[in-house]
Parts: C-alpha cells; sequence; structure tokens
C-alpha cells in the first residue's frame, strides 16, 4: 500500500490511523478525503482514542469527537468545546497555529508530547493527526489518535487544563502538497 511516508511509530494506534488514512485518500480518489469517508466501524479498535478536529470557525478548534479512552486520561469531556480552552495561555497561540497548519497546508502531522492533565496522569503521548474536509462547506477537520506510549508519574491538579511541558519531537508528513517549514 502506499502511505507517502514512511515513519516508525511507537504506537500500533497511530500505525493503524496512518494506513486507514491512506486507504481513504486513496480509495476515495481525491487530495483530502472527506469527513463521510470516514467510517467509524474501520477503526473502531483505535475509536477510544480518537479526537476530531473541526476548524470551520477561525482561531477556533472545536472537539467533535472526543473517545472514552482519552476523556478517561484527561478526567472530563470537553466534546463539543475549544481545544486551546485547554492548552495552557502561553501555548494557546502555537498549538492553534500548528493544527490549523496542518489542517490548511494540508499536511499530517505526528507529535510526541509529555504532558500533565487534569486527571493527574503525567506521561508521553504519540499523537498523529491526517486531514479531512467537512461535507456542505468543505471547512477543514482533523482527525487524531492520541496513545499514551509511556507512563511517567502522577500529580493532583485542580483546576482543566491540558498542559504540554514538551514537544519532544514534531513530524509533517507530506500527503502530496509538501510540508510546512518547522516551527
Amino acid at each position: 500500500m502506499k502511505t507517502g511516508i514512511s515513519l516508525n511509530f511507537v504506537s500500533p494506534r497511530c500505525q493503524r490511523l496512518h494506513d486507514y488514512w491512506w486507504e481513504l485518500k486513496y480509495s476515495s480518489d481525491q487530495a483530502v478525503p472527506n469527513k463521510s469517508d470516514f467510517n467509524p466501524a474501520a477503526v473502531k479498535n483505535i475509536l477510544p482514542h480518537i479526537l476530531m478536529h473541526d476548524l470551520g470557525t477561525p482561531g477556533r478548534s472545536i472537539l467533535r469527537l472526543v473517545g472514552t479512552g482519552i476523556v478517561e486520561r484527561i478526567g472530563f469531556d470537553p466534546t463539543g468545546r475549544d481545544y486551546v480552552e485547554f492548552v495552557s495561555e502561553d501555548r494557546r497561540e502555537e498549538a492553534y497555529d500548528e493544527l490549523f497548519k496542518t489542517a490548511s497546508f494540508p499536511c499530517g502531522m505526528r507529535v510526541i508530547i509529555e504532558g500533565r492533565y487534569e486527571s493527574g496522569q503525567i506521561h508521553v503521548s504519540e499523537a498523529l493527526g491526517y486531514p479531512l474536509i467537512a461535507d456542505g462547506d468543505g471547512h477543514p477537520l482533523l482527525v487524531f489518535v492520541d496513545d499514551v506510549i509511556e507512563k511517567i508519574g502522577w500529580q493532583h491538579k485542580a483546576d482543566k487544563q491540558i498542559e504540554y511541558y514538551k514537544i519532544r519531537q514534531r513530524d509533517y508528513i507530506d500527503i502530496g502538497f509538501g510540508v510546512p517549514l518547522s516551527s
């Protein structure tokens, strides 16, 4: 199968989303598949770790789907809310810009992140996202899988921030349009 890039994923869930998105791309014969092409039943084993970002409103990334595994990890369900409101204030602009860059370029993005969540978990996760096009008006969406690959610790945290201490690595994935310059 053509995949556009060979990455060594740590997470088998990231590998599964990667393979599935490329299947969609080639079967739909489009540069970026439509949201309606995405069949959750085809990736049911990774659905608890799936997020869908809706970038149809400038400056906002509305979470349209948040898997149960992610909800359990972060300690609340952020579905329907703006993702950037959960990111530490000093990272909000950068977080949105990276999502928008990935959706609008378009390209894929893989990130290795150290994170701390409201649930108290501190860990390293591998996240992989690819663009989709919304049915109807065609605004950009991103489908991500976010999978813990290393548990570091536990710390009580009272607020509802999703703080990323450090982005260890970011890779853009060329889906046919090149990749943006790294930040």
